[in-house]
């Protein structure tokens, strides 16, 4: 009796051994597929983080640019002769002559635009552009286009086709 207890005993120790070989072994495998879930997991979140940092940076560009326009006026001519006058006059000051000047009055949006054909000093014509840059009016030069003056008696100086606008009152 004491040989049958043993080999039950031994038994039952085999079968304990086999079956905590067989759970350490299910629960490796269990446990490498929750490992393998978590890097996962953690992957998206590096990410997810990455993605909310470069959210909030564009947020924060957007919300100064935002800032920067509702500081920004355009300044609206009265009429379209003060923004014609205004125009003329600032060409008048700075030496360039006028060759010719074209009036294209008010578009359906509000817009005016002078057509003018200047010529003089590249420099003089740099700070005409400047000073129109400076006046009461917010102006902007649609079109331009230099050449070099051709004629002998003119030599030096520039040839400037320039198109003008500003938005005037209605």
């Amino acid at each position: 009796m004491n040989d049958n207890k043993v080999t039950v005993i031994g038994f039952l120790f085999l079968v304990f051994c086999v079956a905590l070989i067989g759970g350490v072994y299910f629960l490796n495998g269990q446990l490498e597929v929750l490992q393998a879930e978590y890097d996962e997991l953690e992957q998206r979140r590096v990410n997810l983080e990455q993605e909310t940092s470069a959210l909030m940076s564009q947020k924060t560009i957007f919300t100064n640019a935002f800032n920067a326009l509702e500081k920004f006026s355009i300044n609206i001519a009265s009429d379209d002769m003060a923004f014609y006058s205004a125009v003329q006059q600032t060409v008048q000051t700075s030496g360039i002559n006028i060759l010719s000047t074209r009036q294209q009055g008010v578009s359906n949006a509000g817009r005016s635009t002078i057509v003018l054909m200047l010529r003089g000093d590249y420099y003089s014509f740099m700070r005409v552009l400047a000073a129109w840059r400076a006046l009461p009016v917010t102006v902007r030069v649609s079109n331009l286009t230099v050449t070099a003056s051709k004629t002998p008696e003119t030599r030096g100086e520039i040839q400037a086709d320039v198109s003008v606008e500003a938005i005037v009152r209605k």
